[in-house]
C-alpha cells in the first residue's frame, strides 16, 4: 500500500469526487485504469506492445474490479445522459448546484432537502438575507404552471420570502429565459435551460441578491422603472446568445469526439495492417534467407569440432534436440559425421558432404545432395525436389516410423 496527497484543480473532478463521497475503490480503480491509459498512450506501437497490454488488463481483470468498473460505468451514463432516467438525471442536476452554491457562497448554510414534504430541493439561510428557496427540475419538455404553482405554496408553507425556480434541460411555460415576479412581497426568480453545470443557479442567486439590494420590496415602482425593464430584456437576449453559443459548443464537442473515435478506429486498423504486413515482410525475409543458406555450396571446406556442435544442439529447443540425436545416431551406426558451419549442419560421408539441414523453431528442414547419375524414387507424401536436392521436412511435434525409414535410407 502506498499513500499519495494530490491537490486536484479540475472543479468537474472536485464535484464528481464530491458527490461519490471519495469512494476509496472506486479512485483506485479510476486511478489504474488511467495510468494504463497513459502508459499505452506512450507505448510505441509495435506488433508486440499492439496486443501485449490488452492481454495484460484482461488477465488481470477480477471480479472486484469488474464490479467496481461497473460501478464507474453507472456513473458516467447518469452524467452522459445515456440510460435517460429522469430521477438519475434529476439528483445529479441537484447535487451539481448544490456542489455550486457551497462554492460560490461558502459562508452560507446550504441544504439539500429532496424528499421533504413542502421544502421544495435546496435551501439556503445567511444572515444578511435569510432564507432562500431553490427547485430544481430536469425535465425533458416545458416545466408547466402547476409546477411553478407548488413551488409558490412551499414558500407559503416554509415562510420563504425568497425563492428561485431553476430548469436545468428545459424552459419553463410562460418565462423567458430569465424572468422574475413579486408575490405576496416574495421575490421568485425563473432560469429556463440553464444545463446541469451549476451555473444558472448562481445566475438565478446573483440576479436575486440585486434585486433584494435594490430594495425592490420597499419600493415597487421600480418594478415598472423602464431601465429595469431595459436591462432585464437585454439580459434575455444576451441568454439566448449563450444558450445558442452553448449548443453550438455541444454539437462542434460532439462532432470532434465523433471524428476522434473515427481517427482513433482508422489508426487501430492502419496499426493492425502494419503489423501483419511486418509479420509477413519477416516471414518472407526468413524464407528468403533460408533459401540462400541451404544453396551453399556442398564442396566446401569443412572442420569437424564436435564441441561447437554439441554446444549448437543444446541451445536448439527438446524436440528438435531429439530429433537431431536420433539422426546422429543413425550416422553413427552408418559411419556418418555431422559437422557445423555457419548455423548449418551438414551430413558429412568419406570426407564428401551428401546432405545438411537447417534447424528452424519448430522443424528440421533436411536436404539430400541428388547425385547426376542418382536414380530418384520418391515418397510424394513426404519428400519434394528442390534445387536437385530431396527435401524432408521433419516437424518437432510428430513421430512417423515411415518418415524414419525415408530418413534411414537417404543416409545410405
Amino acid at each position: 500500500m502506498k499513500t499519495i496527497e494530490i491537490n486536484i484543480k479540475n472543479t468537474e473532478d472536485i464535484i464528481y469526487l464530491d458527490s461519490i463521497n471519495y469512494n476509496d475503490d472506486i479512485l483506485n480503480t479510476a486511478l489504474s485504469i488511467g495510468l494504463k491509459a497513459i502508459q499505452m498512450s506512450q507505448t510505441t506501437m509495435t506488433g508486440n506492445s499492439y496486443y501485449e497490454p490488452l492481454r495484460q488488463i484482461i488477465q488481470e481483470n477480477s471480479q472486484e474490479n469488474h464490479e467496481n468498473i461497473s460501478k464507474i460505468n453507472d456513473m458516467l451514463c447518469d452524467l452522459m445522459n445515456i440510460k435517460n432516467n429522469s430521477a438519475r438525471k434529476g439528483k445529479l442536476g441537484e447535487s451539481l448546484a448544490t456542489n455550486s452554491l457551497k462554492k460560490k457562497y461558502p459562508h452560507w448554510r446550504i441544504e439539500n432537502t429532496t424528499g421533504t414534504a413542502h421544502e421544495s430541493d435546496i435551501f439556503a439561510y445567511s444572515e444578511e438575507y435569510g432564507k432562500i428557496l431553490y427547485e430544481i427540475k430536469t425535465y425533458n419538455t416545458n416545466v408547466p404552471t402547476k409546477e411553478i404553482q407548488k413551488f409558490k405554496n412551499d414558500m407559503v408553507t416554509t415562510n420563504s420570502k425568497y425563492g428561485i425556480f431553476v430548469s436545468q434541460t428545459s424552459g419553463i411555460v410562460g418565462k423567458r429565459l430569465i424572468d422574475y415576479e413579486i408575490v405576496n412581497d416574495s421575490i421568485l426568480i425563473y432560469i429556463s435551460c440553464s444545463g446541469l453545470n451549476g451555473h444558472g443557479i448562481e445566475l438565478g442567486t446573483e440576479f436575486l441578491l440585486s434585486l433584494i439590494n435594490s430594495g425592490c420590496l420597499e419600493k415597487r415602482y421600480l418594478l415598472k422603472d423602464k431601465n429595469v425593464k431595459d436591462i432585464l430584456d437585454n439580459i434575455n437576449d444576451k441568454m439566448f446568445d449563450l444558450r445558442e453559443n452553448i449548443n453550438n459548443f455541444s454539437r462542434l464537442k460532439s462532432q470532434i469526439n465523433d471524428l476522434r473515435t473515427n481517427m482513433m478506429n482508422g489508426l487501430d486498423l492502419l496499426y493492425k495492417n502494419a503489423m501483419e504486413y511486418e509479420m509477413k515482410g519477416n516471414y518472407t525475409i526468413d524464407l528468403i534467407l533460408d533459401e540462400i543458406k541451404v544453396m551453399y555450396p556442398y564442396e566446401v571446406s569443412l572442420i569437424h569440432n564436435s564441441n561447437l556442435l554439441n554446444k549448437f544442439i543444446e541451445n536448439i529447443d527438446p524436440l528438435n534436440k531429439a530429433n537431431i540425436y536420433k539422426i546422429k545416431d543413425l550416422c553413427t551406426r552408418k559411419n556418418i559425421e555431422l559437422y557445423l558451419s555457419k548455423d548449418l549442419i551438414y551430413i558429412v560421408k568419406y570426407s564428401k558432404a551428401i546432405g545438411k539441414i537447417n534447424v528452424k523453431k519448430n522443424k528440421l528442414m533436411l536436404y539430400f545432395n541428388i547425385q547426376k547419375s542418382e536414380k530418384v524414387e520418391l515418397n510424394m507424401k513426404y519428400e519434394t525436389i528442390l534445387q536437385n536436392q530431396i527435401y524432408i521436412e521433419l516437424l518437432d511435434n510428430v513421430f512417423d516410423e515411415t518418415l524414419w525409414e525415408i530418413i534411414d535410407k537417404r543416409l545410405n
